[in-house]
C-alpha cells in the first residue's frame, strides 16, 4: 500500500515532469493581506506628511475657525450626552421597576455627588468669608492703646515659672549597696545557721507588735483555745499509747525469736 512517503529521487522526478510554471493558488503569500501593524510602519512617512500639512493649514488661517468648530463640537457633544441620559432614563420593555430604579440611581449618582461637593464648597467659602469679615471688624474697632494695655496685662498675668519639685527618693541610694564580709563566699558553701533578719520587712512590724501568734490569735476565742489545747493533749496521749503498744509487741516478738533459737 502506498501509504509511505516516496523517495527523494522519485519526488524530484515527478516535480520535473510537472514543471514549475503552474498558477499560484488562492492561499499564496502574494494574495495574503498586509497586517495593520505592518501597514502603519510602511505608511508612517505618508501619515506624518499629512499631519504636518494639516497643522500648517491650521496655523496659517484656520485657527479661529478651529476654535469655533471646537465650541460647536463641544455643544453638540453636550446635547448628545443629555439625549443619551434622557434615553437611558426611560424604562425598557420587559424591565422591572426595581431594576429601572437601580439604573436611574446609578446614572444620577455622579451628578448628585458633584452637586453635593459644589454645595459644600460654597458653604465653606461663605463661612470663611464671614469669619474674615468678623475678624476685620474686630481689628478695626480696637484702638492701638487697648492693644498695648492687653499686652501689659498679659505680661503681668503670666504666672511665675514653677519651682523644681523636690524628689522624694533623693536621699535613698540609687544603686544596690554592697556589704563587705570577712569570710569570702565560695562555691558549694554550706550554711551553718539560718539567716538572721535584723530589719523586718514591710508589714511584719505590725504583726510582731501584736504579740506571739499575730493576727490569727485574735480570731480565736478563749473557749476555742481551750478546746484546741484539750485536743492537742488527747492527740499526744494517744500517740504515746500507740508507741508503747508497738514497743510491747516488738519485745514479745523478740522473746519468741530467742525461744525458738534456744530450742534449736
Amino acid at each position: 500500500m502506498p501509504h509511505k512517503k516516496a523517495k527523494r529521487s522519485v519526488r524530484e522526478a515527478e516535480r520535473k515532469t510537472k514543471g514549475e510554471d503552474l498558477a499560484p493558488s488562492k492561499d499564496s503569500l502574494s494574495n495574503e493581506p498586509i497586517p495593520k501593524a505592518l501597514s502603519r510602519v510602511l505608511n508612517a512617512a505618508k501619515v506624518r506628511e499629512e499631519w504636518r500639512d494639516k497643522k500648517r493649514k491650521l496655523e496659517d488661517g484656520g485657527g479661529i475657525q478651529g476654535e469655533k468648530r471646537r465650541r460647536l463640537d463641544d455643544g453638540a457633544k453636550g446635547k448628545r450626552k443629555e439625549a443619551q441620559v434622557t434615553a437611558k432614563l426611560t424604562i425598557k420593555p420587559g424591565e422591572s421597576i426595581q431594576h429601572f430604579n437601580r439604573r436611574v440611581e446609578d446614572d444620577m449618582r455622579p451628578l448628585v455627588k458633584a452637586a453635593v461637593h459644589s454645595s459644600n464648597a460654597v458653604v465653606r467659602g461663605a463661612a470663611k468669608a464671614e469669619k474674615e469679615a468678623k475678624a476685620a471688624k474686630k481689628v478695626k474697632g480696637k484702638p492701638v492703646k487697648e492693644d498695648d494695655d492687653d499686652e501689659a496685662t498679659s505680661t503681668r498675668a503670666r504666672p511665675p515659672p514653677p519651682a523644681a519639685i523636690a524628689d522624694k527618693h533623693a536621699d535613698k541610694a540609687k544603686e544596690f549597696q554592697k556589704h563587705s564580709s570577712s569570710a569570702p563566699r565560695r562555691l558549694n558553701d554550706i550554711a551553718q545557721a539560718p539567716p538572721e533578719f535584723k530589719k523586718l520587712p514591710r508589714g511584719a512590724v505590725a504583726a510582731a507588735s501584736d504579740g506571739f501568734g499575730g493576727k490569727r490569735d485574735g480570731v480565736l476565742s478563749m473557749a476555742q483555745k481551750q478546746m484546741m489545747e484539750k485536743e492537742r493533749e488527747n492527740a499526744i496521749a494517744r500517740y504515746r499509747e500507740m508507741k508503747a503498744r508497738q514497743r510491747k509487741l516488738g519485745e514479745k516478738s523478740d522473746e519468741r525469736d530467742r525461744d525458738g533459737e534456744d530450742e534449736d
